[in-house]
């Protein structure tokens, strides 16, 4: 644990540090601030967990350090001491999160219990930031949304990429960390040059008996999964080859019909998958799952399987099986919409329901509604509502037609209620518009 203690008076400072150090051996560092200017100079070159910060100091005071402390370190913890106790004071701190407030001359007792509370509250946050940090590992690892945790983590990735070693790393706060894996998480876009840089002086760090496999680095959250998958093929080929401790996997596959297997998937050509299937299954590995899932998952499919139960040929064609299927039916499910949209665009002029295109698109009216939206991003009344009013408007231009027929032509026997609607819509009423129109 690193302490700062930022007070003017000087034996004030140094009974403090005196006492920190008689009484809490966990302490790794102290370092001493004589006004508010030095205790933000500080605070960037320790990054210390606890601050003692007093009120008054010459030029930058307490509340002022702390302030601008907070901005660039929002995990540091304060304790305020001061001679002066005014709720004024208290109320400032509190709303920079200050929740120890120890008054001069402080008692041996009260100085112990808060930096103890202090001290239980880092500890808490830890726990939960190390939690934080695992799930997000996790999901990533198997190519689950992470979007949430990741803005809560590191809102500012703007790339990352996964390395995997033949023994357990402990690394710094950069990489995510879990015995012999680590996702490492960039500000900045990174290129497979500056990840082999990095990955060398990492390899040379931890000695000659670590082999480290690396992925390549990603800027999407959703492709880290594939780095994942070839940090862990890479590391599996530096440890068969016995030639060089770290490096990025090699193509192995050359010959074998991946590409063509993954698009008969994506085009839902079954017959096709099992043509080449054959040519493929001694090859398959946990790559070709995430690419198959990937596929999966851009089709809106999601798919409650893991890498670990595909274990014999069976098993993965099943699994290729179940895939697509799914897609086949994807593919059905859009040629229904699109034959619900040309039903609508046929008939919008007619008093039709979605009753009328359930029954001729030989889909219940639930499941018919859900598969609407989830494809067109509308529902059945507002897509419905769109074609009329885009009518309307053509109709409204010609400037021949009354509002009371353009009305029915278009599916509304009330001409008022039509109105109101073109309104809602167009933030113009039907005869605003047909003047613009004129104009």
């Amino acid at each position: 644990m690193k302490v700062v203690i930022a007070e003017d008076e000087f034996l004030e400072r140094k009974a403090m540090r005196k006492f920190l150090e008689e009484h809490f051996s966990d302490i790794e560092q102290i370092e001493e601030a004589v006004n508010g200017r030095k205790a933000i100079e500080l605070a960037k070159s320790v990054q210390p967990e606890i601050m003692l910060m007093d009120i008054k100091m010459p030029g930058i005071n307490g509340l002022e350090a702390m302030e601008s402390i907070c901005r660039e370190f929002p995990l540091t913890k304060f304790i305020m001491v001061t001679a002066y106790d005014t709720f004024e004071y208290a109320k400032q701190a509190m709303k920079l999160g200050v929740r120890e407030y120890i008054l001069k001359p402080s008692k041996k007792e009260e100085i112990i219990r808060a930096i103890l509370n202090v001290k239980e509250e880092l500890e808490q946050e830890k726990q939960m930031l190390e939690n934080r940090r695992a799930l997000f590992l996790t999901k990533v690892i198997q190519g689950e949304d992470a979007h949430t945790i990741q803005q809560n983590l590191c809102p500012d990735m703007q790339s990352g990429y996964f390395l995997m070693a033949n023994q357990p790393l402990t690394l710094s706060d950069n990489y995510i960390t879990q015995d012999n894996i680590a996702l490492y998480i960039s500000n900045q876009k990174l290129n497979n040059a500056e990840v082999l840089k990095q990955v060398r002086r990492l390899q040379l760090f931890l000695g000659a008996d670590y082999y480290i496999g690396v992925g390549h680095p990603y800027d999407n959250l959703e492709e880290l999964t594939t780095s994942y998958y070839e940090a862990k093929k890479a590391l599996r080929q530096l440890l068969k080859a016995k030639q060089k401790n770290y490096g990025f996997a090699t193509n192995d596959s050359e010959g074998i019909p991946t590409n063509s297997l993954l698009e008969a998937i994506r085009e839902g050509e079954e017959q096709k998958v099992w043509v080449l299937f054959d040519a493929i299954a001694p090859h398959v590995n946990v790559e070709l799952f995430v690419q198959i899932k990937q596929i999966a998952e851009d089709k809106g499919i999601k798919l409650n399987i893991t890498p670990e139960e595909l274990v014999t040929t069976e098993d993965w064609k099943e699994f290729i099986q179940l895939v697509c299927k799914e897609i086949k039916q994807y593919f059905q499910s859009q040629d229904k919409i699109v034959k619900a949209k040309q039903f609508i665009e046929n008939n919008y002029h007619q008093q039709i329901n979605l009753v009328d295109v359930s029954a001729y698109t030989d889909l219940s009216t639930n499941y018919l509604s859900n598969l609407f939206h989830e494809v067109t991003g509308s529902t059945f009344i507002d897509y419905l509502t769109e074609i009329r009013i885009k009518n309307a408007k053509e109709l409204l231009q010609t400037n021949n037609a009354t509002l009371k027929e353009i009305s029915y032509e278009i599916g509304y026997k009330d001409p008022n209620y039509f109105s109101r609607v073109f309104k809602k819509h167009v933030g113009l009423s039907p005869k605003q518009y047909q003047s613009q129109i004129v104009k």
